[in-house]
């Protein structure tokens, strides 16, 4: 199977060099942040033996690989920089379903902790669920169908394995809100023990509360760092000083904040995610 860039002809977010951004179904607006196709673009070049490092992801995705068996990916959440070959223009087109927080458990259904830090088949995560979507696949001549097959499947998946509502409202408070949260505050708020919030974030996201909110700020920030001085960004993300400020990013990236400027290319972390 070989798809196309340009057999997708539909509405998109963006399109950059080589990554093309579509949002997914008004019903799946809580569930998947975008779908993402990366595509070969042979007028710019590329380094041979190029790597990105991928910034920690709290939400995790799925990527296809259209071989002559379909390979379908699930990436669980990662609380640390993930290293890939820079491949754009050596690998054909790849699709990715790009979660939200909570977004896996809600399409499969399984404790997300399981799989933090790790990638597995979705065949042996799910084996229906991929020979589902591979037996659909076998037709399919366009990323249009593609993405129409995705948004039917995922809204069906979703009605299986529901989140608490109180529980969502804060997960989606700390993704989207860029603020301190104390595990304390938000347990006492939601009339449970910080154990319990505990379990409930390690289950649904994968992680604790506190690395959640940790990499959360981490990935906003750094939407924030082209525009802003650092010493800014220390007090407006409430860290106590720069020292504070850079051992998080150290923590969470790997490297300093200073690093991570002077070496943009080498970082790829979500535009639409956060």
């Amino acid at each position: 199977m070989e798809l196309k860039i340009e057999s997708y002809t539909k509405p998109y977010i963006n399109k950059t060099d080589h990554h093309l951004y579509i949002a997914p179904s008004p019903k799946l607006q809580n569930i998947v942040a975008h779908y993402t196709i990366t595509f070969q673009n042979h007028e710019l070049e590329i380094p041979e033996h190029s790597v990105l490092n991928l910034i920690p992801d709290v939400s995790g995705c799925f990527v296809f690989k259209f071989f002559d068996k379909l390979s379908i990916k699930v990436w669980g959440p990662t609380t640390k920089v993930v290293t890939v070959d820079n491949d754009l223009n050596t690998f054909p087109c790849r699709f990715f379903i790009e979660f939200l927080p909570g977004g896996l458990y809600q399409v499969l259904g399984i404790n997300v902790h399981s799989i933090l830090d790790q990638k597995i088949e979705l065949e042996d995560l799910n084996e229906a669920l991929y020979q589902e979507i591979r037996d659909l696949f076998e037709k399919v001549t366009t990323f249009d169908e593609v993405v129409e097959i995705i948004d039917d499947i995922l809204c069906r998946e979703v009605k299986k394995h529901s989140i608490h509502q109180q529980i969502i409202k804060s997960i989606e408070r700390i993704y989207t809100q860029h603020e301190s949260f104390h595990t304390s505050l938000i347990a006492a708020e939601l009339g449970i023990s910080e154990r319990q919030l505990n379990r409930y974030f390690h289950k649904y996201v994968g992680m604790s509360f506190k690395k959640f909110t940790k990499i959360v700020n981490i990935n906003h920030l750094i939407q924030d760092m082209s525009k802003k001085k650092l010493i800014d960004l220390t007090f407006d993300y409430e860290y106590f000083d720069q020292a504070h400020f850079n051992h998080v990013f150290k923590e969470i990236c790997q490297t300093t904040p200073t690093h991570y400027l002077q070496n943009l290319s080498d970082f790829y972390n979500e535009l639409y995610k956060f």
